[in-house]
């Protein structure tokens, strides 16, 4: 680990996996708890408002390419925004496929919210941001760690009642089997920019544009229907819906009643609020995507926190490349901003 004031590189977060390593952005201003008195403030005193937002940037690059030093004026723009920003490398293919990956994502999320008070960051105030196949990797961890912490009971009347849904009966018995791996802290919001959120679908749309065997998406995911579902989170808040909803059909009220105490536990689960942020002209990842998944969460009546923001005009590398200061007069760069300002900095002034 080495750095400066404001930047600090190759900083380790998973044992699992050591070549893995995040770089932290501290913007200015910043109190680091090497400043303060005592390491062990109460989050709950007035030490908290010298402290900043957390945003753990996910980058994209179709899970086989990518690096955080290729996305550093991302973190110096986040920072530059007051924002104490964790960039993190994680498991690429063929070093990892969607487990290894996701497993990386969540463990630097874990590692950011126990450390960034040492950086000057709120581990109240957690944003995990994502680009593309950085998109899908923060939606599929987080809705996949809530899923894990469902109580069977929720599920349906007996513990078998899942298997109704090899896809929920997949992910339960994965969680049982990974629980030294812990669970996510609350995160007080999601930006997902020009994600994927079905993996089938977008397959179609690799085929259709000839590149599915060039992408290596299908070999990440598994290679198979199942798992292709398995990996896509609109297709998990589908298997949600059905099987909180369609169990015990002869018992309506106890069906219903089963219902809203699910929509409650994932409520207190999942992200406070969800921003979904797609271009009209992304020729990369269809707009629906985005579309189709901000849906689900509202059939299942998840949306009260989530909003759907289409960008008139935008393809699909502009989320990034509008972030990132430059000389460009980039006609998305303004919108872009005040979006991300309003919802990390609306979020904490609504505390």
């Amino acid at each position: 680990m080495r750095g400066s004031n404001d930047f600090i590189t190759d900083v380790h977060y998973n044992p699992r996996r050591p070549n893995n390593k995040m770089d932290i952005y501290i913007p200015e201003g910043a109190v680091r708890s090497s400043d303060l008195k005592t390491h062990q403030r109460d989050l709950d005193t007035d030490d908290r408002t010298a402290l900043k937002p957390v945003v753990v940037f996910i980058y994209g690059g179709a899970w086989s390419a990518g690096s955080r030093l290729i996305y550093t004026l991302i973190g110096a723009r986040l920072r530059s925004m007051g924002y104490v920003v964790f960039l993190p490398d994680y498991s690429i293919y063929p070093q990892g496929y969607i487990g290894e990956m996701e497993q990386d994502v969540k463990m630097a999320i874990q590692w950011t919210h126990n450390n960034c008070r040492s950086y000057g960051g709120d581990p109240q105030q957690l944003f995990l941001m994502g680009h593309s196949a950085g998109a899908h990797l923060c939606a599929l961890t987080v809705l996949n760690d809530s899923i894990g912490r469902i109580p069977t009971s929720l599920l349906g009347s007996s513990p078998a009642s899942i298997s109704v849904s090899p896809i929920l009966t997949s992910l339960l018995t994965e969680r049982k089997d990974d629980r030294h791996s812990g669970v996510l802290p609350r995160i007080r919001g999601m930006i997902l920019c020009s994600g994927v959120y079905d993996i089938g679908e977008h397959y179609k749309h690799e085929s259709m544009r000839g590149v599915e065997e060039i992408s290596a998406m299908a070999r990440v995911m598994g290679s198979s229907e199942l798992t292709f579902r398995q990996h896509s989170p609109t297709i998990v808040l589908q298997e949600l819906l059905q099987v909180s909803t369609g169990i015990d059909p002869n018992y309506p009220t106890e069906s219903q009643t089963r219902h809203q105490h699910l929509l409650r536990h994932l409520k207190s689960l999942l992200p406070i609020e969800t921003i979904v942020i797609h271009g009209d002209k992304d020729l990369t990842v269809p707009w629906k995507s985005s579309s189709e998944f901000y849906m689900e969460l509202k059939t299942l009546q998840l949306g009260a926190g989530a909003r759907l923001r289409m960008m008139a005009g935008m393809g699909h590398a502009e989320p990034v490349v509008a972030l990132m200061p430059n000389l460009l007069n980039d006609p998305f760069k303004k919108p872009l901003l005040a979006e991300i300002s309003q919802f990390i900095d609306g979020s904490r002034n609504s505390q």
